[in-house]
């Protein structure tokens, strides 16, 4: 599964799970981690949605492509509780916190996704999807926070996760609480003139996370 572009795909995030997306996906891309000031980016910017395009776009200026051969793909993901950004736990107790406050409610994720084309113009989007997390017991935040899972992650946990079963429920788009939504970012790939080799459309929208999703992509090929 490859892409028929015949320019380089830059993906500015060290994100694991990122990588594996656009690795399912069927995407040919380079990784190449940009280093940005996270904090001065936001400084003073109330708008969450603006805000995370605002870094998705900071992350591709970071990498910088080279003008005509990359086009560059950034985002960045926040979990958003009560008006107040969780960002990734600092320590295994402040997961545990987190995991707490999480339990039985609903909240937002929201990713920014930016893309820029070969002439270095970046496009921005951004998609929410309102989850509902499980009520966990002490024990089972215990076991989940030992794994290791949770210490990587915006909010503290991974919907993935299935081991230790999180999430409840989830209204919108499945792989934007993962870290990128597809539906959205093929979306700016296709506006930024990166050509696919398929259609990709995201499955697992707006369902109850049962295990019912098998798989998160569906393909149709692209004679175009």
């Amino acid at each position: 599964m490859t892409s028929d572009s015949a320019h380089r795909l830059i993906l500015a995030s060290r994100s694991p799970r990122r990588a594996q997306i656009l690795y399912e996906a069927g995407l040919n891309f380079e990784v190449r981690p940009a280093n940005v000031d996270e904090d001065a980016v936001l400084y003073g910017k109330s708008n969450i949605e603006r805000a995370v395009q605002a870094l998705a776009s900071a992350k591709v200026g970071a990498v910088g492509g080279t003008g005509t051969e990359e086009y560059v793909l950034g985002a960045d993901t926040v979990v958003i509780l009560d008006d107040r950004v969780l960002g990734k736990p600092e320590s295994k107790d402040h997961a545990k916190e987190m995991l707490g406050r999480l339990g039985g409610r609903d909240h937002d994720v929201i990713t920014g996704i930016a893309v820029a084309d070969l002439s270095g113009q970046v496009t921005t989007s951004f998609v929410r999807t309102v989850v509902t997390f499980n009520e966990l017991s002490e024990s089972c935040i215990s076991d989940y926070v030992s794994s290791g899972l949770p210490l990587d992650k915006a909010g503290g946990y991974g919907i993935q996760d299935s081991a230790y079963d999180p999430v409840a429920r989830y209204d919108g788009c499945y792989l934007n609480v993962v870290g990128l939504p597809m539906c959205e970012t093929t979306k700016l790939l296709k506006i930024s003139g990166f050509l696919l080799a398929r259609e990709i459309t995201c499955e697992g929208h707006s369902v109850a996370a049962d295990g019912s999703v098998i798989r998160p992509f569906k393909f149709r090929e692209n004679h175009s």
